[in-house]
């Protein structure tokens, strides 16, 4: 799920014209935000894969500690950066959108990023789309049909 989660968000990054982290910046930076946020997503899965293919190919009590402790380490790396990208693309979508913090105040981006990461892209996603009038496309870069306006 963290894998499909990434991807809405980098289309809803690739929408509003922020960077692969969340913040808005100019448009030489944001053209290739969703493909930045794929590589990494696409390249954490190979990386945390092949370690999954080395360990199986020793037997339980002869996998290296090196294996495990990399699948540990690549996992805490991947989990931080979206969670703190998804963090800061909340934070800026509330700023764009006047949205005031309701609960948590100062950290709700934190909690809500945290806690219900698929709550929060869904919930932007329907903020910077109109689904009622144009279609969504799963495997396009914003997520939208070709040609579909921007919300400003």
């Amino acid at each position: 799920p963290l894998i499909l989660i990434s991807v809405a968000m980098a289309q809803v990054m690739q929408r509003l014209r922020f960077n692969w982290v969340g913040e808005p910046a100019p448009d030489a930076a944001t053209k290739n935000t969703f493909k930045v946020v794929l590589t990494l997503v696409l390249c954490y899965t190979v990386f945390t894969v092949a370690l999954e293919m080395a360990e199986a190919s020793t037997g339980y009590y002869q996998v290296p500690a090196w294996i495990p402790a990399l699948r540990f380490i690549g996992g805490v790396m991947f989990t931080i950066y979206s969670i703190y990208s998804l963090m800061k693309t909340r934070e800026n979508v509330r700023a764009k959108y006047s949205i005031p913090e309701e609960k948590c105040k100062g950290m709700e981006d934190l909690c809500c990023s945290m806690w219900c990461s698929c709550c929060v892209v869904s919930q932007m996603a329907r903020h910077t789309g109109e689904y009622e009038t144009y279609k969504g496309r799963f495997c396009s870069e914003t997520g939208m049909a070709a040609h579909t306006p921007a919300i400003v």
